[in-house]
């Protein structure tokens, strides 16, 4: 009775705090989720069809579909170290057939400096035209991908003329979201923008969605033209899980993990009861950062219950780690 206590006043306080299909819809993805190719010691990152799977009305799945394109626009041929410029994030897609749910965009874009792999320049946040709303992201200091930030959409609940935020709920598109970077102070030669965009069908799901989703990526160079000396520190990896995200969950949840050697992934949920309920991942991987999702459902494929899991990683070095998540429908 206490455990199931405990449960209720986490899922009570989840919905007083306003997270909901929201936070998992609105605030945008974790991250490391650009798709953006190997650079550098750093392996490619994985997208957001991790958990924005198609399978919904008909709809094949996909990435980069013909029906849509992402575009990163406005970027100088050319930077001047120090100099800030807007770009341009230019998301299109034609629905056919279109979904009986308001539509929602989104999208996650970073700079990445060539010569080392990690990110170049600043995300500068202003004040934006409503309803977009930004937000820098970062993942955890066990990531290949910890010296990275993202720029994102996401929402501001304090505005209630705009309710999805930057999802630009229900417009029918093209999507542009204009964001600042700041060139770094000094010439750190080729630079490129990764990025990953949503086409989301508005009906609250991820996994089994019929959500589109596609990458793009430009470059830019310093005025010498010339690209700075390969440098990349060393990696210094060690093997670990992250907070899912999002928690609490509702749909779905990521799950991110480093690995300090290749060989036999093992992810799996447990109930408070120490009971296996899901194998999210079993396979090999190289060393590095990695992504599994969860979806909710056991290995049987049916929905679980409402309340508090383990997330458990076990590495091929041995190291075991695990997060706490709640899920609440």
């Amino acid at each position: 009775m206490r455990r199931y206590n405990i449960v209720r006043a986490l899922v009570f306080a989840m919905l007083i705090g306003g997270v909901g299909l929201a936070f998992a819809l609105s605030t945008g993805p974790e991250p490391a989720r650009t798709g953006a190719f190997k650079v550098q010691n750093k392996g490619a990152e994985i997208n957001c069809t991790l958990c924005h799977t198609a399978n919904a009305q008909g709809i094949p799945p996909g990435i980069n579909d013909p029906s849509g394109r992402l575009r990163i626009l406005d970027v100088p041929a050319n930077y001047v170290p120090g100099n800030t410029y807007t770009l341009r994030v230019h998301l299109e897609h034609d629905w056919n057939p279109m979904p009986p749910d308001p539509l929602r965009w989104g999208f996650q874009l970073q700079a990445v400096q060539a010569s080392t792999g990690d990110s170049a320049g600043t995300w500068i946040m202003v004040p934006n035209s409503p309803p977009d709303t930004f937000k820098v992201m970062k993942t955890s200091t066990l990531s290949v991908y910890k010296n990275r930030r993202y720029i994102e959409h996401t929402r501001n609940p304090s505005l209630p003329d705009a309710p999805g935020g930057a999802t630009h709920l229900g417009e029918l598109g093209p999507i542009e979201w204009h964001v600042n970077w700041k060139a770094p102070p000094g010439d750190s030669g080729k630079i490129y923008f990764f990025a990953a965009g949503n086409s989301a069908n508005g009906d609250a799901t991820s996994t089994d969605s019929g959500d589109f989703i596609f990458t793009t990526a430009e470059s830019t160079i310093g005025r010498s033209n010339v690209d700075v000396p390969a440098h990349p520190a060393p990696l210094g990896l060690r093997s670990g899980l992250d907070p899912p995200y999002p928690n609490p969950m509702v749909k779905c949840t990521g799950v991110s993990f480093t690995i300090a050697k290749g060989g036999l992934v093992d992810i799996s949920v447990y109930d408070l009861q120490g009971r296996k309920v899901r194998t999210a991942l079993h396979e090999f991987r190289e060393a590095g950062t990695h992504g599994a999702y969860w979806d909710g459902r056991g290995d049987d494929r049916q929905f679980v219950k409402n309340g508090v899991y383990l997330i458990r990683l076990s590495a091929p070095d041995g190291k075991r780690s695990s997060q706490k998540l709640v899920l609440a429908r």
